[in-house]
């Protein structure tokens, strides 16, 4: 359900951006065009790496997001 970038729970991350002062980020993917865009944006390593020293970026995928 959550990934991008940042490989634990989202409980470790905000520990981890607290801790770090970083930018934590939250990419709500769903299907429509925007959030492709999107998608093929963070799976640019060029962005991956820029952001990866200064922010944790999780993707949640509204697909599988129970209400």
């Amino acid at each position: 359900m959550y990934e991008l970038g940042f490989p634990g729970t989202i409980q470790v991350a905000i520990t981890l951006v607290k801790r770090s002062s970083m930018v934590f980020m939250v990419f709500m993917a769903g299907s429509d065009e925007q959030s492709t865009q999107m998608a093929a944006s963070w799976e640019d390593n060029k962005v991956t790496e820029a952001s990866s020293s200064s922010s944790v970026a999780v993707k949640i995928n509204t697909k599988r997001c129970t209400h």
